[in-house]
């Protein structure tokens, strides 16, 4: 079985994420969707509330997508559930150096691998910030 891993902390979960979660469907069996939880960072929204959101935006995919939380290395979280890979999206190409040198760090620290998919035209300006900062106009 081919287990991928897409983590993030879907504070919220945007169509971004869902599209991809969406390709790496097309290529894996089961997709986790690991969300951060960064003991020094301040989530308007707690943790329990944010895993509930996602894993209600995911409900439409079965059982295979499972939504866990974790607050430790991506890699370890990977290597817990037998994933050769994580799934990470790029917009654009400040997102691609990031996460060409996030890639290598995983690697290195864990000798996990990334797989990079770039988005769709209609998801490249989406990112969960611009969404909280449009939720706090309104």
């Amino acid at each position: 079985m081919k287990i991928a891993v897409i983590t993030g902390s879907f504070n919220p979960v945007t169509s971004g994420h869902i599209f991809l979660l969406r390709q790496a469907l097309l290529l894996f069996d089961k997709v986790y969707m690991a969300m951060l939880i960064n003991p020094d960072k301040v989530y308007e929204t707690p943790a329990a509330v944010r895993l509930k959101l996602l894993q209600n935006a995911v409900a439409e995919y079965g059982d295979r997508v499972i939504c866990e939380s974790y607050d430790g290395y991506a890699v370890d979280f990977c290597k817990r559930v037998g994933a050769s890979v994580m799934v990470r999206g790029v917009r654009d190409s400040a997102d691609l150096s990031y996460e060409l040198d996030l890639r290598r760090q995983n690697l290195d620290f864990g000798g996990i691998d990334t797989m990079l998919l770039v988005t769709d035209d209609s998801h490249r300006h989406i990112s969960s910030t611009a969404a909280r900062r449009a939720a706090k106009k309104q």
